[in-house]
């Protein structure tokens, strides 16, 4: 079903922003999906912390595609349910995972920077507030990956290097 599909019924939301907020959802879950993955791959790798971590944030991600739902439902617009592609289940190590990670984020803050132009373009001023909202989560996100960058390449990466940094997660649970 097309974001044409989801019968709009508020003249304050475009096509074009349905789409975007559409996308928004799929994005969100993906990410979900991808740190989930992560997840399994960590905790059956023995980093039991750090497994912990990615399924936060896995969870977290979610919310945030409920905030595009919430908007969506509040212009009377039907959110989509979409089929999502199974992200990889299998990594190096670590160090992969926290880059892919960091990867990710980068990419996701482009998405919400066009959800913010696009509703600037448009004059959508409470759409600008919800891509606001995005972007503010996203140097916290950054934040994170950025640490976690930061310390992989201040300690390295052997065994003892990445049980220490595994345990160091503990406070982030």
């Amino acid at each position: 079903m097309s974001a044409k599909n989801s019968k709009k019924k508020n003249s304050l939301i475009s096509e074009k922003s349905i789409e975007l907020l559409q996308y928004r959802i799929r994005q969100e879950e993906l990410s979900s999906r991808i740190y989930l993955a992560m997840s399994m791959w960590l905790n059956n790798s023995g980093y039991k912390e750090m497994a912990e971590v990615w399924l936060k944030y896995s969870k977290e991600e979610l919310t945030h595609g409920d905030w595009s739902r919430d908007y969506l439902l509040s212009m009377g617009v039907q959110p989509l349910t979409s089929e999502l592609e199974a992200p990889d289940q299998t990594f190096t190590g670590i160090p992969q995972i926290v880059q892919l990670s960091y990867d990710h984020e980068i990419e996701v803050t482009n998405q919400c920077k066009e959800l913010a132009s696009h509703a600037l373009k448009e004059g959508d001023h409470m759409l600008h507030q919800l891509a606001l909202k995005y972007l503010t989560e996203q140097v916290e996100e950054h934040d994170k990956m950025q640490r976690w960058t930061d310390e992989l390449n201040v300690y390295g990466t052997d065994k003892i290097a990445m049980r220490l940094l595994n345990m160091s997660m503990k406070d982030d649970k």
